[in-house]
């Protein structure tokens, strides 16, 4: 009988992190698991200590491959996986022991193609301005133990986005039927597939538990402060997000759908407005935009403006 749950895990220089992360999906308390973990050619001793495991847990796969990104690591994944479900866990990170039964209980239960979770971020030597702990917390735009049929979920990811793949359980034929894959060569591709995801899913729920623990630390990208080119990269790459999601809006004809697609782009257009790089090349790469009209540009750059005035005014006219 093939696994139930597929956990897909990337893997690049995380040797201080990376038993915590296998023990937490060894030790789930659900056993139908197979773990294939993709090494992308790490330096450090991340590939002996997967063969350690790999070598006492028949249940493990363990793939080697030279540095291609976290895109092309999870796509291998989702190429070798056999599970019904599929999960991406990432290596710095672990989930709760009862996460994998919890979710694939609701699931079968409820018939779903997707179910979402909250996570607890926390500090690991690092400082991080405006920590939030509840920045992963969604109950305030979804109700636990709903069933949410394609249109009402639709409505409720419109305010309740949230891009990040280790957040939610799915079914893996949602990806091979559909023919979903992360970009590659990018950052933040996280942004396109789960939007791809979201728009795909028929029959989700959310389960409120923090199940996730999301790791700030030291050196990471979340935590590190960055050079002025790799703060251009980032920025190149949210443009050429913008201009991917707009290629999704004639393919999508759906109202909700579209609203969707249209809200992730006026996001990822407020981002790339505030992001500090050079004016000139900034406004260039700007005009450049697809999908995004220059009336939509100056709507979404003041509504953005007036939001955050009214939230800082209520905000000191409470202090």
């Amino acid at each position: 009988m093939p696994p139930i749950v597929s956990v897909v895990i990337p893997v690049f220089n995380v040797e201080n992190y990376l038993e915590k992360c296998l023990d937490s999906v060894i030790g789930q308390a659900y056993k139908k698991i197979e773990i294939i973990a993709i090494n992308d050619g790490s330096t450090d001793r991340s590939p002996e200590i997967l063969e350690s495991y790999k070598n006492r847990f028949p249940n493990m796969k363990v793939i080697h491959q030279g540095n291609s990104g976290i895109s092309e690591a999870r796509n291998r994944g989702i190429e070798v996986a056999e599970g019904k479900y599929i999960y991406f866990l990432d290596s710095d990170d672990y989930i709760l022991p009862d996460t994998i039964g919890n979710l694939v209980d609701a699931m079968e239960t409820n018939k779903l193609d997707l179910i979402r979770f909250g996570a607890e971020p926390f500090l690991d030597g690092a400082e991080y301005k405006d920590f939030d702990r509840n920045l992963y917390d969604f109950q305030r735009f979804f109700r636990q133990g709903k069933i949410y049929e394609k249109e009402e979920f639709l409505k409720a990811t419109i305010r309740g986005f949230s891009p990040s793949p280790c957040l939610y359980l799915l079914r893996r034929d949602l990806l091979i039927k559909n023919e979903l894959r992360f970009f590659p060569g990018i950052m933040h591709e996280d942004e396109l597939f789960s939007l791809q995801v979201y728009l795909n899913t028929n029959r989700a729920m959310y389960d409120p538990h923090f199940y996730y623990k999301r790791r700030y630390r030291a050196g990471s990208i979340m935590t590190s402060q960055r050079s002025q080119e790799k703060i251009k990269k980032s920025f190149d790459s949210y443009c050429h997000l913008v201009n991917l999601v707009a290629e999704l809006y004639p393919i999508y004809r759906g109202n909700l759908e579209r609203k969707l697609i249209k809200s992730r782009i006026r996001s990822l257009y407020i981002g790339l407005y505030y992001k500090n790089v050079d004016t000139n090349y900034k406004r260039k790469k700007i005009e450049e935009l697809k999908g995004i009209s220059k009336v939509e540009k100056i709507y979404y750059t003041q509504s953005y403006k007036l939001k955050n005035f009214v939230k800082t005014t209520l905000k000191n006219g409470r202090s």
